[in-house]
C-alpha cells in the first residue's frame, strides 16, 4: 500500500474537530467539578480520575493527529551494508521459520540474513543453512530477544540492521522502502507498520488487531510529526552506530520502548513509514493475549518508575510529552478498576461520591461523545487498508476486559515481582482458563447484587443511586464479552461438555 499524504484541507478539519473536542471536555469538566456535585471528597477524587481518564485518552488521540507526518519516499542508495536478524526461542514451531526465512532471503536489496538461534533445536541450523541464512548460536545467551541481538551485533558488521520477528513474512521490497531515510546521518532507526495475517482466526485475534489499527496509523504518524516515533520490536531497521552509541539494544521487558528512549535521548532522529512491509501473527486466544499484555504493561510501568525520571530530561521538545503519554498508557487499568468497583461500594454502603442528576450527566457528556464519533470516523481515512475501518468494538471490549492484567502489572512493578520475558505464543493455546475471567465474574456478580440491593433501599429514588445503578449495569454489560470468549475457548478445548 502506498503511503497516505495529508492535505491542507484535512489538516484544517483535524484542527477544527480537535478544537471543538477539547472544548467539549472543558464543558463537561466545568459541570462535573461544580462544588454542588461533590458528596464525599474521598470518593469523588478517584471517581473523577476514572471518568476523566477515558476523556483524556480521546484527547491524546486528537493531540497526535494535530501533527500527522508522512515521510516522502527516498530511494535506497546502492552499496549499503545490511544485516537482517530474526530470532528463535525455545518452543517456537519450526513451521514459522520455514515461512520466514525464505521471505527474508527473497528481499531484493542485497543483504545478509542471520538466524539468532536460542532454541536448542539442531534442526534449525540445518534449515537456516538450506534457506540461505547464516546461523548464530545463541543457546547460552541471556537477555531474551535483545540479548540475542546484542550477541549477533558483535559477530556481524552491517552498517544497518533490520530486526524482524520470525512469525513475520517480509515483502521483497522491504529494505527498498526504508533504507533511503538513512541518507540523513542523524536518523538512528526507521520503523514500519506491524500487520497480521491471522487476525480473522478468532475473536481475540481480531480484537487485538483492531487495537493496533489506530496506533499504527494516526498515533504513530502523529508521533513521527513530533519527532518521537517508536521502536516497535519487529520490523525496525537500525543504524548500527546508533545502537552502539547507547551500548546496544536495551534488555528489558519492553526492550523496544527503552531502546527508543535511549536513542532519542542521545539525539538520534527516527522515521516512521506507515506501510505494511511484512505480516505476522497476533495472539489468537485469551491466555496468550493476557500473557503478552502482562509483559508489556509491567515493563511500561517499570520504565515509568525507573527509567523515565532519569531520561526524560535528555529528550527534546515534544518528545518529553510523547514518552510520558506512552509510558502511562496502561494506567487505564486503574481507571477501569475504579469505574468497576466504586458503583458497588456506593450502592451497598449508601456512600456517594457525587450528587448529580442523570439527565445533567448525559446532557453535558453528549457533545464529547458526538465529537468522539466524528473524529473517530474522520481519522479512519489514514487507516492502511479498508478492512481496518469501522467501529473496532472488539478491540475496545478486549481492552476493557484486560483490566485485571493491567492492575496486576502495576502491583508487580511497584513490588519488584519478576516477570519473565517470554515470546508471545505462535499457536493458539488450549485448555481450561477459568481463572482468567474470575475477576470479571466477581465484578458481574457483585454489580448485579448491588443493583438488587439498591432497588430495595429507601434511597432508590435518589439521583446518585440511579446514576450508580446505571454505571453498575453498564459494567456488567462490558465484562460479559470477555467472559463469553473464555467460555467459548473452554468449550472448544473440551473443558466444557458439549
Amino acid at each position: 500500500m502506498a503511503m497516505t499524504t495529508i492535505s491542507l484541507g484535512e489538516r484544517a478539519v483535524v484542527w477544527l474537530i480537535a478544537t471543538i473536542g477539547f472544548e467539549s471536555i472543558l464543558y463537561f469538566a466545568v459541570w462535573w467539578l461544580h462544588p454542588q456535585h461533590e458528596k464525599h471528597l474521598i470518593f469523588f477524587i478517584p471517581l473523577t480520575f476514572a471518568v476523566f481518564w477515558l476523556l483524556y485518552e480521546a484527547a491524546v488521540y486528537w493531540f497526535y493527529q494535530l501533527n500527522l507526518k508522512v515521510p516522502e519516499y527516498r530511494p535506497a542508495r546502492e552499496g549499503l551494508s545490511v544485516d537482517v536478524f530474526t530470532t528463535a526461542a525455545q518452543g517456537e514451531p519450526t513451521e514459522i521459520f520455514e515461512r520466514c526465512l525464505p521471505a527474508l532471503a527473497a528481499i531484493t536489496y542485497p543483504h545478509t540474513t542471520y538466524l539468532l538461534d536460542g532454541s536448542g533445536n539442531p534442526d534449525l541450523k540445518v534449515l537456516a543453512e538450506r534457506l540461505g541464512a547464516r546461523h548464530v548460536d545463541c543457546s547460552n545467551i541471556g537477555g531474551a530477544k535483545a540479548g540475542k541481538i546484542n550477541h549477533a551485533l558483535k559477530q556481524t558488521s552491517g552498517d544497518y540492521v533490520l530486526v524482524i520477528d520470525p512469525d513475520h513474512i517480509a515483502q521483497p521490497h522491504f529494505l527498498d522502502r526504508v533504507l533511503g531515510h538513512f541518507d540523513n546521518d542523524r536518523v538512528g532507526f526507521v520503523q514500519v507498520v506491524q500487520a497480521y495475517y491471522n487476525q480473522g482466526n478468532s475473536f481475540v485475534a481480531r480484537a487485538a488487531a483492531e487495537q493496533s489499527y489506530g496506533f499504527y496509523s494516526p498515533i504513530l504518524m502523529g508521533m513521527n510529526g513530533y519527532g518521537s516515533s517508536l521502536v516497535i520490536g519487529a520490523n525496525c531497521t537500525f543504524r548500527r552506530k546508533a545502537l552502539e552509541s547507547i551500548g546496544d539494544h536495551a534488555v528489558h521487558l519492553v526492550e523496544d520502548f527503552v531502546t527508543s528512549i535511549r536513542l532519542h535521548a542521545r539525539g538520534w532522529k527516527s522515521v516512521y513509514v506507515p506501510e505494511i512491509l511484512a505480516r505476522g501473527l497476533v495472539p489468537e486466544d485469551l491466555s496468550s493475549y493476557f500473557n503478552q499484555q502482562l509483559k508489556w504493561s509491567t515493563g511500561m510501568f517499570q520504565t515509568l518508575f525507573t527509567i523515565m525520571p532519569k531520561t526524560i530530561w535528555h529528550l527534546r521538545g515534544w518528545q518529553k510529552m510523547c514518552y510520558l503519554i506512552s509510558s502511562t498508557y496502561y494506567a487505564v487499568g486503574i481507571a477501569i478498576t475504579i469505574n468497576l468497583i466504586l458503583p458497588i461500594v456506593f450502592l451497598f454502603l449508601n456512600l456517594w461520591a457525587v450528587q448529580m442528576p442523570i439527565g445533567g450527566f448525559v446532557w453535558h457528556l453528549v457533545p464529547f461523545l458526538i465529537i468522539f464519533v466524528v473524529f473517530h470516523r474522520f481519522s479512519q481515512r489514514w487507516m492502511r487498508e479498508r478492512s481496518e475501518r469501522g467501529w473496532q468494538w472488539r478491540g475496545m471490549l478486549l481492552k476493557l476486559g484486560t483490566w485485571p492484567i493491567y492492575l496486576l502489572s502495576l502491583i508487580f512493578a511497584l513490588t519488584g515481582v519478576h516477570v519473565p520475558y517470554l515470546p508471545t505464543s505462535k499457536t493458539r493455546q488450549r485448555g481450561a482458563f477459568p481463572l482468567l475471567v474470575s475477576p470479571h465474574l466477581v465484578i458481574c456478580g457483585l454489580s448485579i447484587a448491588a443493583i438488587i440491593w439498591a432497588l430495595h433501599s429507601p434511597l432508590r429514588d435518589y439521583s446518585g443511586t440511579q446514576l450508580m445503578m446505571l454505571f453498575a449495569a453498564l459494567n456488567v454489560v462490558l465484562m460479559l464479552p470477555t467472559i463469553a470468549v473464555a467460555v467459548v475457548e473452554m468449550s472448544r478445548s473440551g473443558s466444557i461438555a458439549p
